[in-house]
């Protein structure tokens, strides 16, 4: 079973973060500068991670960490 640390680990990396320094609360875009393509390349980059696919409804309502976390969460229980 897949890890809240772990999935917040693959985020960090692939942001170029160390994990301690990702807040759970920040917001993509506006705290990380996340633009829409930055953030299409994050939730690709974690949907191939975890061998998981996401619905495009689904990534519309991700705008913090914590979000994006419990939408891998969700999906992996699939």
């Amino acid at each position: 079973m897949i890890k809240e640390q772990e999935i917040i680990e693959a985020i960090a990396e692939h942001l170029g973060l160390s994990p301690d320094d990702l807040d759970r609360h920040a917001l993509l875009r506006e705290e990380l500068n996340l633009g829409p393509i930055e953030l299409n390349d994050l939730l690709t980059h974690m949907a191939r991670e975890f061998d998981i696919s996401f619905d495009p409804e689904e990534t519309a309502d991700v705008k913090k960490i914590e979000d994006l976390v419990a939408l891998i969460e969700d999906n992996l229980l699939d």
